[in-house]
């Protein structure tokens, strides 16, 4: 836990978007597989599994996976990432449009690799890293910065059910945040802020909008929704398997969770298998000497 004496600066540098606990998270998924369906890894699982729907081909996707790693650790823009990638595609033939058969249901389906879908494998899979390396960071500071923000691009292609969301102010650990941490859809330009409890208590946030036009423009006071807004919760069926699935109203299927917290539990759950078995064989090692009856 940091030191509750930060200045401004410690903290602004602590905060800093560093890709480590990005490049962490991406780094535990280091299991490939082949998948046909965006469903077929649903929520957490993509911890650990990394995928692109429809390419039947395991050395590209680790091939395309260990570029985006180097892109979050700052070795690689997009830019480069999509014109190494195109280029490994059309190399391999699997630029455009392609035919695959679905081994679940035996059909033939097309899949197609364009510009418009490298930008899309691109953005879902950065922004799911810096989330949950934004969420480990926020856990270290939460000392002095105890409450996380919801904050959308504020403009007039934001989600109407995600522009009600903006400003809400919750504690770290509110439970809120365990469906509501953006991303939270395809192509959510959403994010979360750290606050500490001066701003909390002083209720709300200024910006000023339109100012990249006009220096002049004035500043708006917009105040902090400190109470968690409903949040129905509606019966998704996953059409590969069959389950129901409960995900937060205004949630894509397959964004109800929180990457960072997920990641957390999923080390704990690795390391309390790890004890036990480690405590098995310690035990195993004992009645071997003749240590225990």
């Amino acid at each position: 836990m940091p030191d509750s004496n930060l200045t401004p600066e410690q903290f602004a540098q602590l905060m800093k978007l560093t890709p480590q606990d990005a490049v962490d998270w991406l780094m535990a998924r280091n299991l490939m597989r082949e998948t046909f369906a965006w469903e077929d890894i649903f929520q957490a699982e993509h911890n650990t599994q990394f995928t692109i729907s429809r390419l039947a081909r395991v050395d590209l996707l680790q091939d395309i996976y260990d570029g985006i790693v180097a892109n979050v650790n700052g070795n690689l823009s997009r830019r480069d990432w999509m014109r190494d990638v195109e280029q490994l595609l059309r190399e391999r033939g699997w630029w455009g449009l392609n035919e695959v058969t679905d081994p679940v249901t035996g059909d033939v389906v097309r899949t197609r690799f364009d510009a418009a879908r490298l930008k899309l494998i691109f953005d879902t899979n950065t922004s799911q890293a810096y989330a949950a390396g934004l969420w480990e960071r926020a856990q270290r500071t939460k000392k002095t910065h105890p409450y996380m923000r919801y904050v959308t691009m504020d403009d007039g292609h934001v989600r109407p059910k995600h522009r009600a969301w903006h400003n809400v102010t919750l504690p770290i650990d509110h439970p809120w945040w365990d469906q509501h941490f953006p991303p939270c859809g395809w192509r959510c330009r959403c994010r979360a802020e750290p606050m500490n409890q001066e701003d909390y208590d002083l209720g709300y946030t200024e910006s000023r909008p339109g100012a990249e036009f006009d220096a002049n423009a004035p500043i708006v006071q917009t105040p902090l929704v400190k109470i968690a807004p409903p949040s129905p919760m509606v019966d998704y069926v996953n059409t590969r398997t069959g389950q129901i699935v409960q995900v937060a109203d205004g949630i894509d299927p397959g964004f109800g969770y929180n990457p960072g917290k997920a990641r957390s539990q999923a080390l704990k759950d690795l390391e309390q298998a790890k004890l036990q078995r480690a405590a098995k064989g310690i035990a195993d090692a004992a009645k071997k000497d003749g240590m225990s009856e």
